[in-house]
């Protein structure tokens, strides 16, 4: 009887550890991200992750645009060409 009350207890102060681990590193995420939002905004610099979120913004917006006159859903076939490679040199077979 009383080493199922203390296996009990030991896994209540397990879940109990393993829980203010988890609050505590939510907490420093929180911390560190504000920090660094705060710290930009004294440098005078627009937040590392609002700029993300813009350039991400920007990106959808010009690819998601098609000046095609043709349907989305149909297959058009194109003119191959030749990738060379950065040095300019033609890939050979």
């Amino acid at each position: 009887m009383s080493g199922r009350i203390l296996r009990a207890l030991a896994r209540l102060f397990s879940v109990a550890l393993l829980g203010s681990l988890v609050l505590g590193l939510l907490l420093l995420g929180i911390t560190v991200a504000l920090l660094s939002v705060l710290w930009s905004l004294v440098r005078g610099k627009r937040p590392a992750m609002f700029t993300v979120f813009r350039t991400f913004q920007q990106a959808t917006r010009t690819f998601g645009r098609t000046n095609s006159p043709v349907n989305p859903g149909e297959v058009v076939d194109v003119q191959a060409h030749e990738v060379h490679t950065a040095l300019g040199e033609r890939t050979q077979r």
